[in-house]
């Protein structure tokens, strides 16, 4: 684990094929500074993500829907 991170994903290697990695995680440690109700919580944690194509990294906004609810509504 590194100290300065506040979650931390334990991935198993499924499968490497052509530069393609596969993973399945298998543990997830958080600490408690960015848990709420048992769950990490997204806004404590401020995760960034890296664009490959711009080369910049661009924090995680607000929350704009559901998963599993918002696209259902369509059918």
């Amino acid at each position: 684990m590194i100290d300065e991170l506040p979650v931390a994903l334990e991935c198993k290697v499924k499968s490497f094929e052509d530069g393609i990695l596969i993973g399945e995680i298998v543990n997830v440690s958080a600490d408690d500074s960015v848990v709420t109700d048992g769950a990490v919580d997204i806004t404590k944690l401020k995760p960034i993500s890296f664009d490959p194509f711009g080369n910049g990294y661009y924090g995680v906004g607000e929350k704009v829907g559901n998963a599993f609810k918002d696209g259902a509504k369509l059918k």
